[in-house]
């Protein structure tokens, strides 16, 4: 038996590595990435070293983002008014992160006075790093607001003199956070009639900076009030804990769990039990069971103060500490310091006593009762997903196991984009070898096919590998984002161009976009496309545009399940009367006491009709001819009188009957 008498703990001793103190070292001016970390109700932040009170800065902001774009602030920080506002906040957070230790009163004190001075938390020397000296002096923030299971970034900027000197963003960070150590196992129990004793012990060169001792008693959680310390040999790390008989009222399950240094629980060890009957033996020593580290069983171990006089050791025993007969197990020689007990379930509790049959016929003698429980540290065999659905916001899974000693199942699923999959449940109990999931993630987008998976989890926390995987694309309306910047104009060949941003530049799901137009001011939008067609492209022309008439267009983006966007690019449009140019100008000539007109031939293509106009001067004007692109440009006007004078002039007609300016005029008197 090892007494420990000391009281306290020896793990106040290993408060921050070094590595940790670099880190919050870090200077105003510099950026200041690792600024986050989580912690048991949230995530902490660290604003750097110096303190906000005037002297490098006056004070600190704190945001909180979940996607670096849109910020939320939390906080305004500034540095407590004098020690005593200091002092009662760090007496605050010493529930949370008193496990660190603490120094002395007056040594906190004068070393805040420093601070104040100084305008930095480093003149707090050793102690500076503690969190909790380090939320009380407003240089650190406990964010226990902020969402589980989910990735944030904090922003903290300092400012001086109302400017901002310096805006530090850190890495993102998720919260709850379980940190991970060196295996620890149990060492050593002992038991008189004074003290009960446990050690664990890690080997390795990632031990935990801190531990708790915690049990069950009549199925209540406790913490264990007893003496605690850690030390290291070598590569291996001891975590102890002593307590007195006196406090021990009844059986204990005890237990101890790895802390990192903000106080995140690593994962516990296996449950040890101490009670009263334990420390009524004395014939037997560090009698003990264990669970075997390598195969399927308990391993049973103990030691004898004088073998020599007995005949034989029986082991008894029994699935219940005092609720069943316990049953001889094996009779075994007094030599024998072990025996392996195959004949167990995993991950049931067994008791264990060890009883002598004495050669000169002596009343035999007990052991204390001893237990544990077997693992199987087997893989049990993958499940299969039988089948999988979407209906609505959720998806469902059926998924089926059929070996021994299962847990359960637990699903897990992929993002979205890459196929990594991550653990979405905890472990589903099965019915009849079944077990139904059904997802309801505020995550999951219509627009992404997730990948699922399941495995098997046994009894003894032992993981399956992945059963076969499904792809399911959840029953959710999409809705992509709309087109920016739609422009509108007449081309060349009198068609409405239209223009807009190309969302499938930067959207992989766009199939395309729909293209409305109504005439304004009363009418409504129309499809512009037969059903179901889309333009595939930025670009579309409308032929179908009438003169003298204002339209509006809105274009609508269509992804490739459905989805539409809420809202609609638009732009309008007026159609201007198009104007006729005027015909170029004609020549005349008299020949034989006609006058012979002459104008410029139009092309085939050109379907306007020319039109020849004859006045003089104070008289109407008379259409003398229309004349098409297939008529030869001449006329012989007869019908003119010797010694009068005449104007002439030609115009132009379109296929609506519009006509054009007419042509420059030209005279001529008949001789």
């Amino acid at each position: 038996m090892k007494k420990i008498t000391a009281r306290g703990s020896l793990r106040k001793k290993y408060i921050l590595s070094a590595a940790v103190l670099f880190l919050f070292s870090i200077t105003m001016a510099q950026q200041q990435e690792n600024l986050s970390v989580p912690a048991p109700k949230g995530v902490l932040v660290f604003t750097g070293m110096a303190l906000p009170n005037g002297n490098q800065v006056d004070r600190y902001t704190v945001e909180r983002s979940y996607d670096k774009k849109r910020w939320e602030q939390l906080t305004e920080m500034r540095s407590p008014a004098d020690w005593n506002a200091f002092q009662a906040a760090f007496n605050n957070w010493k529930p949370d992160f008193g496990f660190q230790g603490e120094p002395p009163l007056e040594v906190l004190q004068a070393g805040w006075q420093k601070c104040e001075a100084a305008g930095v938390i480093d003149s707090l020397g050793y102690w500076s790093p503690l969190t909790g000296i380090r939320l009380a002096a407003g240089i650190a923030y406990y964010d226990q607001t902020v969402e589980k299971e989910k990735k944030v970034w904090h922003r903290v900027r300092a400012y001086k003199g109302g400017k901002m000197v310096s805006e530090s963003i850190s890495y993102p960070v998720q919260y709850p956070f379980l940190p991970r150590y060196d295996p620890i196992t149990l060492s050593e129990k002992a038991v008189n009639r004074y003290y009960y004793y446990m050690q664990w012990r890690s080997k390795g060169d990632a031990p935990a900076p801190y531990f708790e001792v915690r049990y069950y008693e009549n199925k209540e959680l406790k913490e264990a009030k007893g003496v605690m310390a850690r030390y290291k040999v070598d590569n291996s790390t001891y975590y102890i804990f002593q307590d007195t008989i006196a406090n021990l009222t009844g059986e204990r399950q005890y237990f101890l769990n790895p802390l990192d240094m903000y106080g995140n629980r690593g994962a516990a060890t296996e449950i040890v039990f101490v009670s009263q009957t334990s420390a009524k033996a004395n014939y037997f020593s560090k009698a003990n069971a264990h669970t075997l580290e390598q195969g399927y069983g308990v391993r049973i171990h103990w030691e004898l103060n004088n073998p020599e006089i007995l005949k034989s050791i029986t082991l008894f025993k029994s699935d219940s500490f005092d609720g069943k007969e316990y049953m001889p197990v094996a009779t075994l020689p007094a030599t024998d310091t072990a025996y392996i007990d195959a004949d167990v379930v995993p991950d049931k509790m067994y008791y264990y006593y060890l009883e002598t049959e004495s050669a000169q016929h002596d009343k035999p003698l007990k052991s204390n009762i001893f237990f544990a429980n077997a693992y199987d540290k087997h893989p049990p065999v993958p499940p299969v997903i039988r089948g999988g659905a979407s209906g609505g916001k959720e998806v469902r899974l059926e998924i089926e196991a059929n070996d021994i000693h299962l847990a359960g199942v637990r699903v897990y699923r992929s993002n979205g984009i890459a196929p990594e999959l991550q653990p979405i449940s905890d472990i589903l109990p099965l019915h009849d070898n079944v077990a139904l999931f059904t997802d309801t993630s505020s995550v999951l987008r219509g627009d992404r096919g997730y990948l699922y998976a399941a495995t098997t989890v046994n009894t003894s926390a032992v993981e399956s590998g992945f059963s076969n995987r499904l792809t399911v694309v959840p029953d959710i309306k999409t809705v992509p984002p709309s087109p920016n910047q739609l422009t509108a104009y007449l081309n060349d060949e009198e068609a409405v161009q239209l223009l807009w941003e190309d969302v499938q530049a930067w959207h992989l799901h766009i199939r395309g976009y729909a293209v409305y137009r109504r005439e304004l001011p009363d009418g409504s939008f129309e499809p512009l496309l037969p059903k179901d067609s889309l333009v595939l492209g930025q670009a579309f022309a409308d032929k179908t545009v009438i003169e003298d008439k204002a339209y509006e267009y809105a274009v609508q983006t269509v992804d490739y399940f459905g989805g539409t966007s809420e809202t609609m690019a638009q732009t309008t449009i007026y159609i201007q009367i198009k104007q006729l140019p005027a015909p170029p100008e004609i020549t005349l000539r008299q020949e034989m006491g006609k006058v012979i007109a002459e104008w410029y031939k139009m092309t085939d293509e050109d379907l306007w009709e020319t039109n020849l106009y004859r006045y003089q001067r104070g008289g109407k004007e008379q259409l003398l001819k229309r004349f098409t692109s297939r008529d030869e440009p001449y006329f012989e006007d007869d019908s003119v009188a010797k010694g009068e004078l005449y104007f002439y002039f030609t115009t132009f007609t379109d296929s609506n009957r519009r006509e054009s300016l007419r042509s420059p005029e030209k005279s001529i008197r008949v001789k």
